[in-house]
């Protein structure tokens, strides 16, 4: 099963809430109704309910960046904490003089 990540996590639960908002205030045929009387709108809301599922395409893969970048981040703080082991060479630089 795959693991569902913080950005997908809020965009389920933004997008829950609106569904239930939609799903109180829903007469039955209203959706068929306005489509016949105002096609702008129809047009709209297809225009609108696509960006929608672009952009929680776009959150997924969000979470899979953000995923990778915490294991490079740690690889790299794994790989700079050796340098804590190795005794100092007084003559050496400091990190600040190199920076």
């Amino acid at each position: 099963m795959r693991e569902v990540g913080a950005f997908e996590t809020m965009a389920w639960m933004d997008l829950s809430s609106l569904v239930r908002d939609i799903a109180q205030r829903y007469r039955p045929g209203a959706l068929d109704t306005l489509s016949a009387r105002d096609p702008a709108w129809r047009a709209a809301l297809d225009r609108a309910e696509r960006e929608v599922g672009q952009l929680y395409e776009a959150l997924r893969d969000a979470d899979s960046t953000l995923i990778r970048w915490r294991q490079a981040l740690g690889e790299l703080a794994r790989l700079w904490a050796r340098t804590g082991a190795v005794e100092a060479d007084s003559g050496a630089p400091s990190l600040e003089q190199v920076a």
